[in-house]
């Protein structure tokens, strides 16, 4: 069976200037079977769009939601956000997908390394681990689809994603945990789509960043969005951390 892989981020991956606000980078990319998302995803995330902003075009986007800009201003009639995050949740809810994400603390990690490395990069790289070890031995096969973002940057991920396709998998005791041609065979391939083609799998991993990313600055604090998709996680036994989410450093 083929899978697919959206990703999308919360946050600026820079290290120069750091919100600290948001003082945090967050990757997230959330799997589906491909002939689910075709044959489903997309037409629920159609019904849901026509139901509220009467149209299909709208592109669902945590920030324009969260701040009622753009085409999301008439979230700002109380009645109308209420109804819509209600039916929002409740089509997160009814998906079947798992999500596994990346998070780094931008300071810590700036300061713990004297030339860190580019946090979108090791984001992907910490997912791309996550993902074959998802799969496991099921023979199933993994489609990444990336939100393009400028040239040089979609180049960089490209060499990411090669590198470690052709590198065999350990585990942190050095023990191998697949073989190069394992991983070759399960990633089947790497490609960028462009916002504007208005791609729900891309959208669903935006939404589902920002409460990930909100969960790993503040823990303690109530957040009901990041309990919707927290049951979403990849995990063994109940246990997210380092499965389905990896914090770093």
């Amino acid at each position: 069976m083929t899978k697919i892989m959206f990703l999308d981020e919360s946050g600026d991956h820079s290290l120069d200037k750091i919100d600290s606000s948001y003082p945090i980078f967050v990757l997230a990319g959330c799997i589906f079977d491909l002939e689910y998302y075709s044959k489903t995803v997309e037409s629920k995330a159609n019904e849901l769009k026509i139901k509220h902003f009467n149209t299909t075009e709208i592109i669902l986007r945590s920030y324009d939601i969260r701040k009622q800009k753009g085409d999301f201003s008439c979230l700002v009639d109380k009645k109308k956000r209420e109804a819509f995050y209600e039916d929002l949740e409740e089509f997160i809810k009814s998906l079947d997908f798992k999500i596994i994400v990346a998070a780094i603390h931008k300071e810590k990690f700036k300061n713990q390394y004297f030339e860190p490395e580019n946090p979108y990069n090791l984001c992907f790289r910490f997912i791309l681990e996550r993902a074959v070890m998802f799969l496991g031995r099921s023979g199933e096969q993994l489609m990444f689809r990336m939100e393009s973002r400028e040239t040089h940057n979609d180049r960089k991920l490209a060499e990411v994603y090669e590198r470690f396709r052709a590198n065999d998998c350990f585990r942190s005791s050095g023990q191998v945990m697949f073989k190069k041609e394992e991983i070759q065979s399960k990633c089947l391939d790497l490609s960028f789509n462009q916002k504007t083609q208005n791609i729900i799998g891309h959208q669903i991993a935006d939404l589902a960043a920002y409460p990930v990313g909100t969960y790993v600055l503040n823990k303690k604090e109530k957040n009901k969005t990041f309990e919707v998709i927290k049951n979403k996680l990849h995990n063994k036994g109940g246990k997210y951390l380092n499965y389905g989410l990896k914090i770093y450093p």
